[in-house]
């Protein structure tokens, strides 16, 4: 599951093939979408209510207020 990720990310994984920390890393923009959902395979494979968005640090939809 965790390799698939790439398909959304732009190729980044969190670990290489190896094993080793690969993303994210220190310095990198902070755009994320967080989902309700109760793991990471959940979040990709069925649709989740998305509960904020952050675009460079920023929310730009929704909270977690």
């Amino acid at each position: 599951m965790a390799q698939t990720l790439h398909y959304i990310t732009g190729g980044n994984t969190p670990l290489h093939s190896k094993g080793e920390l690969n993303w994210p890393n220190v310095g990198d923009e902070a755009n994320i979408v967080f989902v309700d959902a109760s793991c990471s395979a959940e979040a990709v494979a069925r649709r989740s209510k998305r509960v904020a968005t952050l675009f460079k640090g920023e929310f730009v939809s929704g909270s977690f207020q």
